[in-house]
């Protein structure tokens, strides 16, 4: 009685509602007078929340069938504030909500920020020295917006919390970024916003029909009712959302503000980018495009799997021409990227799984090696390979740590990143879209092949900046060697937080490459459904 009395307690404790917004109120928070301006004191503040967030998370999955495919934990709050004036305006008005529900898929993307906000807030102590207060806030900020994103059960909120994220990451760039921080940052505006407004545009079609066919517009009516909405505006639909989707993941050849975003960032910035937000992108194309819209998107999926290809060989060959290693892995970014999308667009359920687990995987992954670089900068004031020659002697724990990185990132087996990168190209080689005639759908395995052998390229570019960084020699003239060596030795000792943060990720990348069904079993399901309700409609 006393363990069924507290599974109920927990249960009626658990709402997405307070899931989203309480991060939002705590970085609110931090801003008040009444918060005290100490720099320790709102350290440990955001850590300890994300402590408490991660596990009220965790619980969220916990208490959700794992075999199950509906949304569970629905809240929903009326937002009819738009003053009815037209069809569209008059379909919002009445049907627009802040509405949130949780299933297998969001619970664990949820839970997977929560953990990865977590880390870059640890990481924050030695990387963060000025203007804390705001920092911090805005971190946590983020966090709630980019959870509001996975959380959202319906268009609008979606929508919402797509664009509220955008505040915080200028902010966080610009004021805490390089020298060409406030650039960069505008770029990124630039492009996410342009994106945005595609899938605004996109939203409000759909809500105008859906209010002229007394239609419901939460997530599930959508993805059970779809085929009534003709196919002209479902085109138009899928054209909006996945132009924002591709600006954001990035998809060549809409690339252009990653690397410079990821650069000019300080390290905890990058962490959350590279870790989560892209896959932002990725969560919106398999929820919207795939789940809600496939029988336009599948049209669409050749020519994303030949995109998928281009971007594993355009961003391998850009990281191996890089001299500055931040640029380097921000670049394999779009590499990873490249291969999620032709799992995603191979239409099967292994090309799904692998989309869902090296989402997980590349964020664990980059992450830790945006992290690494980052405490390497620190140390030594400079990312540039020729001047980085040999640390190991001087770093041999940063070294163990960053080599288990490197070979997931280059997806050696038994590590996380294999797994992924198998399941999606091998989902895109036995694609269902190979039995279509739609333009492209013949050359789908020939150019499948071709973007498996240009992961080599990973390799190349991994191995160069672990020789270059760890064991090569510099080119760099120091003048007196055994003094610099003698004060690079004392400076390269890992503090305790950062020894925390790199041994936690590289644990992850282990387990979850030795035991991937941890992952998998949470998504199989979701997985399995899906493409059998899409073989059912359309193949």
């Amino acid at each position: 009685m006393a363990v069924n009395f507290l599974l109920t307690l927990i249960t009626n404790l658990l709402s997405p509602f307070i899931l989203v917004l309480l991060p939002v109120f705590a970085g609110l928070l931090i801003l008040t007078p009444f918060f005290p301006n100490n720099a320790v004191k709102i350290r440990r503040y955001a850590k300890g929340f994300y402590i408490f967030h991660l596990v009220y998370s965790v619980c969220f999955m916990l208490f959700l069938n794992p075999k199950g495919t509906s949304f569970g934990f629905l809240e929903k709050l009326p937002f009819d504030i738009i003053p009815a004036q037209n069809s569209v305006h008059n379909a919002l008005s009445s049907g627009a909500t802040i509405s949130f529900g949780l299933d297998n898929l969001s619970a664990l993307m949820c839970v997977f920020t929560s953990f990865i906000m977590l880390l870059a807030l640890i990481v924050s102590k030695s990387m963060i020295t000025s203007k804390q207060r705001l920092f911090y806030s805005m971190m946590l900020l983020l966090g709630g917006f980019l959870t509001g994103i996975f959380a959202a059960n319906d268009l609008f909120t979606f929508f919402i919390f797509w664009e509220l994220e955008i505040i915080p990451v200028y902010f966080l760039i610009s004021m805490w970024g390089g020298a060409n921080a406030k650039k960069s940052a505008l770029k990124f505006v630039l492009y996410t916003f342009t994106g945005s407004v595609l899938m605004l545009i996109s939203t409000a079609l759909i809500y105008a029909f859906a209010f002229d066919s007394n239609m419901l517009t939460d997530f599930n009516s959508l993805i059970n009712r779809t085929v009534e909405i003709p196919l002209l505006v479902q085109l138009l639909a899928v054209t909006g959302f996945l132009a924002a989707f591709a600006v954001k993941m990035p998809v060549f050849p809409l690339h252009t503000w990653l690397a410079d975003a990821h650069t000019e960032a300080p390290t905890p910035v990058s962490m959350v980018l590279a870790g989560i937000m892209l896959k932002t992108a990725v969560y919106g194309m398999i929820r919207i495009n795939i789940q809600m819209f496939y029988e336009i998107f599948q049209i669409m999926a050749p020519a994303l799997i030949f995109l998928g290809v281009i971007g594993i060989l355009w961003g391998s060959y850009l990281a191996v021409s890089q001299n500055d290693i931040k640029r380097m892995v921000a670049y394999s970014s779009i590499a990873h990227m490249g291969i999620i999308l032709i799992g995603i667009a191979s239409f099967t359920e292994y090309g799904l799984n692998g989309a869902i687990f090296h989402s997980i995987a590349h964020g664990l992954i980059s992450a830790g090696l945006f992290a690494g670089v980052g405490i390497i900068y620190l140390k030594f004031k400079t990312r540039k390979l020729e001047l980085l020659g040999g640390i190991s002697k001087y770093a041999p724990k940063l070294c163990a740590l960053m080599l288990v990185m490197c070979l997931g990132a280059m997806a050696v087996p038994f590590t996380a990143g294999f797994l992924g990168e198998l399941m999606c190209f091998t989902g895109g080689f036995n694609s269902l879209l190979l039995d279509k005639t739609f333009f492209l759908s013949n050359l789908i395995q020939p150019a499948v092949i071709f973007g498996a052998l240009g992961i080599i390229f990973s390799a190349v570019y991994i191995l160069r900046l672990l020789h270059r960084t760890f064991f090569g020699l510099s080119e760099y003239k120091y003048g007196n060697r055994d003094e610099i060596e003698e004060k690079a030795y004392e400076n390269i000792q890992l503090s305790n937080h950062q020894s925390i943060v790199l041994t936690i990720i590289v644990i992850g990348i282990i387990i979850f490459g030795l035991y991937p069904m941890g992952i998998l079993d949470k998504i199989s399901a979701f997985s399995a459904l899906n493409m059998e309700t899409i073989l059912t409609n359309i193949f």
